[in-house]
């Protein structure tokens, strides 16, 4: 539990250090989440040379699309719709993720190609308040979620994959972070207050489902943790889970609240 609550404070100020500092500081960041998280996945999922060029044929074209072809928002709705159907996969009996071709695609979509179209578009220069409030707020949730379920939580939210998540916890996940949003949206001043509300309920409802689809993949695995490189948290795709599956729907809510 001690070198848990080191390595946890330790990370947690490099991670907000490289948010704050600049926009080359956040590009390492936003760069190592999904290259480090990828390889946690294929080692996780067995993973093949196949498997590596399909991830590695994805990010390029992903990269181009974004950065040279006038395919925004059906980029942006792409990865919003093979994170839904990955939700689908938590309820089904024969997951498709389990699938060699189908997991290295997955990996390249899901893992690495919102980073990837969110590097092409210089989001780590232009929307840094966006990334820091996204890490910000899925700490809020996690850790409301971890106090609140530990101290009345009863009713178990997903008991089959992750039996120790409860709905109480959920629900008071859902009010720190909406709490935490409207605060944020006050200090930077950037959004009305509908825009800080769904940015909210989205880290708070697809946060706790990309955490729950991280929980699945490795029960599927039979590992407890994709990685070590964080002694007593596990690896890069372990912390970073939620924001994973989160990105593409908040570039989402980004486009929209552009266009209107």
């Amino acid at each position: 539990m001690k070198q848990r609550i080191i390595t946890g404070i330790l990370f947690g100020i490099v991670v907000i250090l490289l948010l704050f500092l600049n926009g080359w500081t956040r590009l390492t960041l936003i760069a190592l989440i999904p290259l480090l998280s990828s390889i946690e996945y294929l080692k996780m999922t067995k993973g093949n040379i196949l498997q590596y060029i399909l991830i590695l044929l994805t990010t390029c074209g992903i990269y181009f699309l974004g950065a040279f072809a006038n395919a925004d928002l059906l980029l942006i709705l792409a990865f919003c719709f093979i994170n839904s159907i990955l939700i689908i996969n938590l309820f089904v009996k024969r997951p498709f993720i389990s699938h060699q071709i189908l997991s290295g695609l997955i990996g390249g979509i899901y893992i690495v190609g919102p980073f990837i179209f969110a590097l092409s578009k210089n989001i780590h220069f232009n929307n840094k308040e966006i990334l820091i409030s996204s890490v910000l707020l899925i700490w809020v949730a996690d850790s409301s979620a971890y106090f609140v379920g530990s101290q009345i939580g009863k009713r178990k939210l997903f008991e089959k994959i992750s039996p120790k998540k409860t709905w109480e916890g959920f629900f008071g996940a859902g009010m720190c972070t909406l709490i935490a949003a409207y605060i944020l949206g006050s200090i930077w001043n950037l959004y009305d207050l509908q825009f800080w509300v769904w940015f909210g309920l989205i880290v708070w409802i697809l946060g706790a489902l990309g955490d729950l689809i991280a929980s699945h993949v490795k029960r599927l695995n039979n590992t407890k943790d994709s990685g070590s490189i964080l002694p007593g948290h596990g690896g890069f795709y372990d912390r970073f889970d939620a924001l994973i599956f989160i990105l593409p729907f908040i570039l989402l809510l980004l486009q929209i609240n552009q266009a209107i």
